[in-house]
């Protein structure tokens, strides 16, 4: 499958600047779980969608980042935010679904509030599956759809279209989990939570980590 993400000349860089300015905000909501979540990985890492490099700084200083990032207005940033925390970074303009690894190559995958934008989340969830070795794992936070007849669900639905064309394909209500929980996994550990934000679309959400 070749890359079939769209650069879009107005929403790549509005996006890539809105990651910017939101990065400490992300971080003070986010950063304690992805600190346990990135706790002892190894010396290279992969990345869906790495953006423009919010979850560099949870990586220790020298860590190899394979970057799956085919925005490529992300990627000025990203290259910056490498050097700002000292990581070594190899992006691949590529989407999830068409991950060029090596079968078993990879210890560790990572994706946070992405999996909500991949067309074919069933086929990302292989290829990370596929790239993992047997003793690998993939950690995540994601958002999902809420409750359905809730408040928050009736913001999802009401926001998708107008959120999906502005954030370059993010699925305010896509349900996750059962993508996660049929992917063939040998060992899930998953949980289902509510970190409140003033991004209300972005209620509820799931984190954990797949054991191949």
């Amino acid at each position: 499958m070749e890359n079939q993400f769209k650069n879009n000349a107005i929403r790549g860089p509005i996006n890539s600047w809105l990651l910017r300015i939101m990065s400490a905000y992300m971080h003070y909501k986010f950063g304690d779980m992805k600190k346990v979540l990135f706790q002892d990985h190894p010396d290279t890492v992969v990345e869906i969608g790495s953006g423009t490099g919010e979850n560099l700084r949870y990586l220790r200083k020298g860590t190899h980042l394979i970057a799956i990032e085919p925005n490529e207005h992300m990627h000025g940033s990203l290259k910056k935010t490498a050097e700002k925390y000292g990581i070594s970074l190899e992006i691949r303009s590529l989407i999830g679904e068409a991950i060029d690894l090596d079968d078993e190559s990879c210890e560790f995958v990572v994706s946070t509030l992405v999996l909500c934008t991949v067309k074919d989340l069933d086929q990302c969830l292989k290829q990370v599956k596929r790239i993992l070795k047997p003793s690998g794992k993939f950690v995540f936070i994601e958002h999902v759809k809420a409750r359905e007849n809730s408040v928050l669900a009736m913001i999802q639905n009401l926001l998708h279209r107008p959120w999906h064309y502005c954030f370059e394909g993010c699925h305010t209500n896509r349900d996750i989990q059962p993508f996660i929980e049929s992917a063939g996994f040998s060992q899930l550990e998953i949980e289902s939570y509510n970190l409140y934000s003033a991004i209300v679309p972005i209620i509820p959400q799931i984190r954990g980590i797949a054991f191949k």
